[in-house]
């Protein structure tokens, strides 16, 4: 029961921290995660967590890994492969050996291989916290792909020089020649044999659907399980389970590139289970993080062997190698600069190196490498200085995050807020395009319907937007339909295509309306604009019309009154405009005036041919969409994140549409 509590406390947590960055932008997640598990240590619990380290590797990096390969973008991996390899086996091969040294000779007490686990714990960056940042400020397009491409591969490397420098110093034995065939030996076999479970599992996917097992519940617990089933197969076979679970996931995504119908459904229900378990998995690593480190700090605190101030000295002396050896590697790669025209050849690929070198974060795998160092060596004796190895591990982690949280965006601030708003204003003209394209497309018979998807659309346009000026719009509107009600109103009384009664008498309304909106006096004084005598009388004698008449004669003035405003607005519309939106919403309320009124007339269609149209008009505007999309990402105006996000939403109208033809 005590166990599930805290799992339950640890949950919430999770929900509480982007309620708090929701209301505190400027911290990035991470930090309020691992200060909200240092809170849940002040609790009065009666349970206190043991970590196993073997079960924290299954647990957190098997999955994470997984989906790190399943997100991977193979087209950027290829292109960018050189810069990518670079960093991801030069620069965490260079940082194992030179850091590795630098630690041992900082602090004697670690030995050398435990300061070499150490230095490989640090090597990989971590892509998740990089990419909650660019939430925030925009890292240009090209430097992120290679940050994600890097923090990809970079994590098997670091894993894999991580695990021999544990071995070592749990063994007492190391031979770099045979470490490194057992490496290459080890690496391959974790390929393949991903490549080849991931096969089997796609032969065993096949099987049940010839059996006519659709459930979609069934095939994402399969899914779900991948990861875990491959890691522990590849450590069962001696072979590197990490990168196992990495071809897997790439080999994984393959697979989705091959849409069909049988598949459409999961590939939804896919990426909506995977962003919970991997936000929920990240989560728990830095609230973990958090629950560690007071009992970590007191340790070291009381610890006679280092002073408190130099071991905090210490992880930032250690930061700045990390990251100043970072820079160097990228400055030697000459990796070209993306700063734009305003900076010259050098100082551009200056600061896509600075850019690079601060958005090194370190976070999951660091932390996941280090809590999983075992407890005891294989003599029996204790793993020399566990605790200081995680507290200079965990303090890193905190100065990297808040290197790319504080320094990044002074280094892209302005740039960074003006392509955010710019890649905004291509989303919002890629719906107005839509609306334009539907409202083009829309016939008598389809008004309704279309009008009604052109308001799903102008409502994101909204949200996109977050326009002050929506009320002042709507008002001025709202002003401009009684205004154009009170024209029709007049025409139909001078032309006599209605009743003095009825005509003036629903005058009166709108007059009074608009008095009482603008206090415009010309409207008080034609609260009852008779002009000839003839009229009074013609108004006296309609006033004897029965109740039904008297009815019918209003219902005929309105449908005349709204079709007329329905003209207006649609000139509006066509005419096109920063407004676009708010007259579709206002299209759409006399649309469905329209239709109440006219009831069984000519214009009013059957429910079930409403329906179709609906969804016709919504494959149309779908349609529309992804390729206005299209367009806008090869001009360079929205970028593959923002891209990512819109294909997202469109997957998802077009599960929502199937699922209503079925």
């Amino acid at each position: 029961m005590e166990l599930f509590e805290y799992i339950l406390l640890m949950l919430a947590a999770l929900a509480v921290s982007n309620l708090v960055n929701r209301f505190m932008p400027s911290v990035s997640v991470p930090i309020i995660q691992i200060a909200l598990g240092v809170g849940l240590t002040l609790l009065p619990l009666h349970f206190e967590l043991t970590l196993n380290p073997e079960l924290f590797l299954l647990l957190f990096i098997a999955p994470l890994l997984f989906n790190d390969g399943r997100q991977a973008d193979k087209e950027a991996l290829w292109s960018l492969r050189k810069p990518i390899l670079l960093l991801a086996l030069g620069l965490v091969f260079v940082t194992v050996g030179i850091v590795g040294y630098f630690v041992n000779w900082l602090l004697p007490v670690i030995p050398l291989a435990a300061a070499f686990a150490l230095a490989a714990a640090l090597a990989p960056t971590d892509a998740v916290a990089v990419g909650a940042l660019e939430q925030k400020v925009k890292i240009p397009h090209r430097t992120m792909q290679i940050l994600e491409g890097e923090s990809l591969i970079n994590d098997a490397s670091g894993l894999v020089s991580f695990q021999f420098a544990a071995a070592a110093m749990v063994t007492g034995m190391f031979s770099f020649r045979s470490a490194s065939l057992s490496f290459l030996a080890i690496s391959l076999g974790g390929i393949v044999l991903g490549l080849l479970l991931t096969l089997i599992k796609y032969g065993i996917v096949k099987w049940l659907r010839r059996l006519g097992m659709e459930n979609v519940t069934l095939h994402m617990l399969i899914e779900i399980l991948t990861p875990f089933l491959i890691f522990m197969a590849a450590e069962e076979l001696r072979v590197n389970g990490i990168l196992a679970v990495v071809a897997a996931g790439i080999a994984h995504s393959v697979s989705y590139k091959k849409m069909n119908p049988e598949v459409a459904k999961l590939r939804v229900v896919s990426k909506s289970t995977w962003s919970v378990i991997i936000f929920v998995l990240n989560g728990l690593v830095f609230l973990l993080l958090g629950t560690q480190l007071p009992e970590i700090i007191q340790t070291i605190w009381n610890s006679p062997e280092i002073g408190n101030v130099r071991v905090i000295l210490y992880t930032l002396l250690l930061t700045l190698a990390v990251l100043g050896l970072r820079l160097i590697w990228v400055l030697l790669m000459k990796v070209p600069g993306d700063g734009g025209a305003e900076h010259s050849p050098r100082k551009s690929r200056f600061r896509t190196a600075l850019i690079l070198a601060l958005s090194g974060v370190r976070g999951t795998i660091t932390l996941a490498s280090t809590l999983s160092l075992p407890f005891f060596l294989d003599d029996g004796s204790a793993f020399p200085s566990r605790d200081l190895i995680i507290f200079l591990a965990s303090g890193v982690i905190l100065w990297t995050l808040l290197a790319s949280n504080y320094l990044l965006p002074l280094l892209l601030g302005t740039e960074a807020e003006a392509a955010q708003e710019e890649e905004t204003q291509a989303k919002i003209e890629i719906l107005q395009s839509v609306v334009t394209g539907l409202n083009e497309l829309s016939t008598e018979q389809n008004r309704l319907a279309s009008v009604q998807i052109i308001n799903a659309y102008t409502s994101r346009i909204r949200m996109l937007r977050k326009d002050d000026r929506k009320y002042e719009v709507q008002r001025a509107l709202g002003l401009s339909v009684m205004k154009w009600e009170r024209e029709s109103t007049l025409l139909a009384v001078e032309r006599k295509e209605v009743d003095p009664y009825t005509g003036y008498r629903y005058l009166n309304r709108i007059n009074r309306l608009l008095f009482m909106h603008t206090r415009e006096a010309r409207y008080k004084r034609e609260l009852f604009p008779v002009k000839h005598w003839d009229e009074m009388v013609g108004i006296l004698q309609q006033a004897r019309l029965s109740r039904p008449q008297r009815r019918a004669e209003l219902s005929r003035l309105r449908i005349r009154n709204v079709t007329f405003v329905l003209q207006q607005l649609n000139g509006l519309l066509a005419e096109g405009g920063p407004d676009l939106d708010e007259v579709s919403s206002f299209i759409l309320q006399y649309e469905r005036l329209l239709l109440r009124l006219t009831r069984g007339e000519a214009y009013s269609v059957s429910r079930e041919e409403y329906d179709e149209s609906i969804l016709e008009q919504a494959r149309i505007g779908i349609q529309l969409e992804r390729d206005s999309l299209q367009a806008m990402f090869e001009a360079g105006r929205i970028s593959r994140q923002g891209m990512k996000e819109m294909k997202r939403d469109i997957l998802f109208m077009e599960h929502d549409l199937r699922e209503e033809t079925v």
